[in-house]
Formats: C-alpha cells, structure tokens, sequence
C-alpha cells in the first residue's frame, strides 16, 4: 500500500472537491453546524474558489494510496509575509486517520517552505477541532486568537499556530 504525494493542477482540483464532500461533513459534525459545513464546502472547496487559490499563489498536495485520493493539503510559501508559509487545508479521509498521511502530507508542507526559504508555517484550527493535537504533536503551538467573519452570518472561532525552524 505505496503512498504517493504529488502536487496536482487545476485540472485535478476536483480531487480536492471530492475528498472535501466526504470529509467535512465528518470532520466537523461536532464542531460547526450543518449549515455552516454546506457554506464552507460552496465557498470555499467549488471549482471556482480552488482555481482562484490557485491564481494566488496556491500550491495543493494529493495524497494517494494504491491510486486512490485519501488526503490532500493547500498552502503557501511567503505568506503572509516572505519569511512564513501558510498552511490553509489539510485533510484525510476519516478511515485513514492515524495511518500517517496526515503526517506525510505535513513533513511535505515544511518541506516545501524551507525549501522557499521560509522559517515559519502558520495554520488556523478551530479552537475546539481534535486536530489541535496532530498539529501540537507536530511541533506547532498557539501564537494567538481570531474570531473571522466568513460571511452569512458565521464564523471562524480558530487558533493562529505556528512552527519556526
């Protein structure tokens, strides 16, 4: 059960649509509502919203076991700023928790950044999201707190985390 990540294009940013429609709806069933769940997956995971992360600078990652999309991450070298790397999605299919690829498709993200030179990766994680361990466990910690408006009357309560090297 070989795992390959690869970088992928616009033309496989419907893999990342997919995984996201299996995903989300578990993931955050006991952190946000339904309603929200269904926002966010139409604003932010449609076509549109992946190819114009693309257009700023996006870079996605598919994990892919035995030829099967299991995970995917999304993120960006020198953002905010061009000493820090941004790290906006990273997702496993529930049934492959705890198997690595979360993990894999970190060590590839920080990879990638110091290779850009970056000496800082920064995430926001809902503050009661049990990811908050994979990312403390993966040598991250808190920086600070932001509540953000998304729109539709909801609301991001999340952790800035960050890891320097």
């Amino acid at each position: 059960m070989a795992l390959e990540i690869r970088t992928i294009t616009e033309s496989e940013l419907h893999l990342v649509t997919e995984l996201s429609a299996k995903i989300w709806p578990i993931a955050y069933k006991e952190i946000i509502t339904q309603a929200q769940i269904k926002y966010m997956l139409s604003t932010m995971y449609s076509q549109e919203a992946l190819e114009q992360n693309l257009s700023d600078g996006h870079t996605f990652l598919i994990a892919e076991r035995d030829h099967n999309p299991v995970g995917y991450a999304g993120y960006q070298t020198h953002f905010p700023q061009l000493e820090f790397s941004k790290l906006h999605k990273l997702y496993v299919l529930p049934e492959t928790q705890f198997t690595g690829i979360g993990g894999a498709l970190f060590r590839e993200v920080v990879s990638a950044s110091k290779k850009e030179h970056c000496n800082h990766l920064i995430l926001q994680v809902n503050k009661i999201n049990p990811a908050l361990q994979f990312y403390h466990k993966n040598g991250m910690y808190i920086h600070e707190e932001a509540v953000f408006d998304i729109g539709n009357g909801f609301v991001m309560d999340d952790y800035i985390m960050r890891l320097d090297w």
